[in-house]
Parts: structure tokens; sequence; C-alpha cells
């Protein structure tokens, strides 16, 4: 029986798009998740398995497995008994708290090679696919109670604090699918962590009532976590387009793609570009093993082949309020010079008015130094204007070019800026130190 419980409420609220699949496939190829009245919510078992990935404090082995609950078959054991531990933690559903609806996103696949779609051999098509998400700014309720007991009390109340304080302040944590690819983060907003202690009456009267219990303070967890963080300010050259359709026969056939009213660069085409530029410059360094260390694989044609998930995120980017013009494109035959019969389109992408792209933000977990150089790399070709990102790139669009960056790692921030004014001999060799051991990598050699 437990001696107490620990109660932790709040608001989960969407910074970006969350897609929370439901396995069906009725509206896209990956519908989100709907409870009876239709609205979105996020099931408890996906909430705890995030938090449970993400909080793993050194030398508390032991503990933790008692407090997320385990059970192991012991097949060694003369009685083959199951010992086993019913979890600590309960954790509701966690249902909308407003009139959210899923919206739907068109995405394709670029071969890596050519630049282009990739072309499915079965249906001779390019590979598209269509998925819903849950826009930004939904709002779920958090309820979470965490039983104790005396011996376990203390261990307890640093586990509630480290849960209350990343839920609040650990911009990796996401929710869903995609979350490398700027889905699902998130932040806990109106947050109240109190304890009902059961030797105590008026406790005990406070829990059956669903009052408030009493306020507590413990030091929250270490969590060890090396981080790589690019969060940079770029300025929009020309023009810019991540196609969006629509079947309104009224609309343009493709207009640059919104996330609420917002027009945004979307984690996923970011990311796309991100890695096609990775894996040439790994390639020209003969250093192919690198990418699907970093940035993770799926191989579709080995089913028994396990997938790895990648250690870097891309967060989606909010756009300034560009100006947005419909513009109409023809097909031209490449024989005749002539314009292809019925190859007339429209299309409305965003011309820039001279405002700043804020965060733009990339971030490897657990990094190494050589795949921070990689980073820096891309940086220099993102900030002079070398790697354009989105569509139409043939016509110029997608170009950008650098006002600031932080570079930060190991408590260490680098502030660089046009030019590179201000940066110190110190800092320069820093950096330099990250390129040079890309260059140094070694396949097959065992990371220090």
């Amino acid at each position: 029986m437990a001696d107490g419980k620990i109660v932790l409420k709040g608001i989960i609220e969407l910074l970006s798009p969350a897609l929370i699949g439901s396995g069906n496939d009725e509206h896209s190829d990956c519908d989100v998740i709907l409870d009876a009245d239709g609205k979105p919510f996020i099931p408890a078992t996906s909430f705890i398995g995030v938090l449970r990935h993400h909080i793993k404090p050194s030398r508390y082995d032991n503990e933790l497995k008692k407090f997320w609950g385990f059970a192991d078959d012991n097949k060694n054991s003369s009685q083959s008994s199951i010992n086993s531990s019913q979890s600590s933690i309960i954790c509701s559903d966690l249902y909308c708290d407003n009139s959210a609806k899923p919206s739907v996103r068109d995405g394709i696949k670029i071969n890596g090679k050519t630049g282009i779609v990739e072309i499915d051999k079965k249906k001779k098509t390019g590979k598209k696919y269509d998925y819903e998400v849950i826009e930004k700014g939904a709002k779920f309720k958090l309820e979470i109670e965490i039983s104790f007991s005396d011996k376990t009390k203390a261990f307890c109340e640093q586990m509630a604090v480290t849960i209350c304080d990343i839920l609040k302040n650990d911009s990796t944590i996401r929710i869903g699918a995609k979350t490398n690819s700027g889905l699902g983060k998130i932040e806990l907003k109106n947050e109240k962590l109190y304890k009902y202690n059961f030797t105590n009456k008026q406790d005990v009267f406070k829990w059956l009532m669903r009052k408030e219990g009493s306020p507590f303070s413990a030091t929250k967890f270490t969590l060890e976590k090396s981080v790589f963080i690019i969060n940079a300010i770029l300025k929009l050259k020309n023009s810019f387009i991540i196609r969006s359709y629509s079947e309104d026969v009224n609309v343009p056939d493709s207009t640059s793609i919104k996330s609420g009213k917002d027009f945004v660069i979307t984690g996923t085409s970011l990311k796309g570009a991100i890695r096609s530029r990775a894996e040439r410059i790994a390639n020209t360094l003969g250093k192919k093993g690198i990418i699907e260390n970093l940035f993770g694989y799926v191989k579709e044609d080995d089913p028994l082949d396990k997938a790895k998930k990648g250690r870097i995120q891309i967060d989606e980017v909010r756009l300034p309020d560009y100006t947005s013009e419909m513009q109409s494109r023809i097909k031209i035959d490449r024989f005749t010079g002539g314009v292809m019969p019925g190859a007339l389109f429209d299309s409305m992408p965003l011309f820039s008015k001279d405002e700043e792209i804020k965060n733009v933000k990339i971030t490897i977990t657990n990094y190494k130094n050589y795949e921070a150089g990689l980073m820096l790399l891309i940086l220099k070709d993102l900030w002079t204007g070398d790697l354009a990102i989105g569509g139409e790139k043939n016509v110029g669009r997608g170009v950008f070019e650098g006002i600031e960056a932080d570079v930060c790692w190991d408590k260490k921030t680098v502030k660089l800026k046009k030019g590179l004014e201000g940066l110190s001999e110190i800092d320069k060799k820093d950096l330099e130190e990250f390129v040079s051991a890309l260059r140094d990598y070694q396949e097959g050699v065992k990371d220090e």
C-alpha cells in the first residue's frame, strides 16, 4: 500500500504540429488518432514512453526499473516464476482542451543522388505520400500520479520534479512521429505539483475530496546528455515555396505550405536538404558511415533489418509575413522549343520583404565532434546561399544568406556574424577542431 502520492497537473501545448498516428488511412496515408468525440488526443502509453526514454539518471538503474514497472520472465528458474513490479506512475490519456482539428500535409521522397522525386518501380510514378497532423497551439490536459512508500519517497520526489522540469524546459523532448523533422515539440504550462502524505489525516481527506495537496521541493536529477546546437538567423534573398496542393479549382495549382495561419519551412523539407548535402560531403570525403549513424535509416527492401532512429533534430521554422504572388508558368518542349499542350500551371511563391528568419535550429544529441564538423560545413553552405531549400530551386527559389548564428556545445556558445566579425582566435580554433575531426574520421574505428 502506498504511503502517499505525488500529483502533477497542467496543460501540454504543441509548439509545432504533431503526428500521433492511429494506424488508419481513411483520410491520408497516416491518420491522426481521435477520441470518441472526433478530437485528437495523446495516448498515455506514448507519453509515458517518451518520458521513460528521456529520463535515465545514472547510478539509479534499480530505482528506475521499479519506478517505471517491469515484468521479467525468468526462464532459468526452477520454478519458472515471473518477477514483476507494478509501475509507480499512473498517467491518464491526454485529451484535447480546445477545438483542434487535423490537417493534411503532402510529402515526397527525394532521391539523394539525382535530387529529384524518387520513382516507385511498381507504380511507375513518383513516391508521393500524405499524412495528418495536429496543428501547433493544440492543448491537452495532463494528469500524472506517482505512488511512493517511505523507502521510495525521496526518489519519487526527485523524479516528479525532473519530469516537470524537462516538460517545461527541454526542447528535445517530442511526441509522436517525425519528431526529428520538427514535429511534436511540446511545452508544459500552468503546472501544479503537490503531494499527499497518507500518515496525515488532513492529506487523506484532501486526497479523497480531490483537493490540492501540499507543495514540496526537491533537487532534480542531472541527466547526462551532450548536445550540439546551431541556431541561425537567415534572410531570404528572392523567393521561396514548399508546395501545398488543393482540390479547389478557384485557387492556384500550388501554394506555399502553412501551419495554422503562418507560412513555414517544414522540418521535413529542411532536414531533407540538409541530409542530401551531408551525404554529398560525406561521399566526397569517403566517410559514408557518418550519415546512417547521425540521421538514422529504414531499409525498405529488407524488412528484417532493424531501423535506426537518428540523433539529429531539425525544427520547423515560422516565416515572416512575406508577400505571396501568383505566377503562371509553362512547360517547354526541348526538341521544338514550343509550349507543350496542356502544360500550363500556376503557383504562388513567397517573396522577401527583407525580414529576418529566426530560429533555424539544428540539434544533435550525444554528438561526436566529426558530426558537429559536418553540420558546420552545411551551415556554411546555407549561410552563403549554396544550399537552397524547398521547391522550384531550378528557377532560383529557396536561397538564403546568413545574418547571425549561435553555435552551442558543452555550456559554450560561439556567436557567428557576417564576415565573422568579433570572432576570437580561440573561437575560430574551437570550430576548426570540429571540422578537423570530420577530416580525420576513419570508418570502422571506434569512437572515443
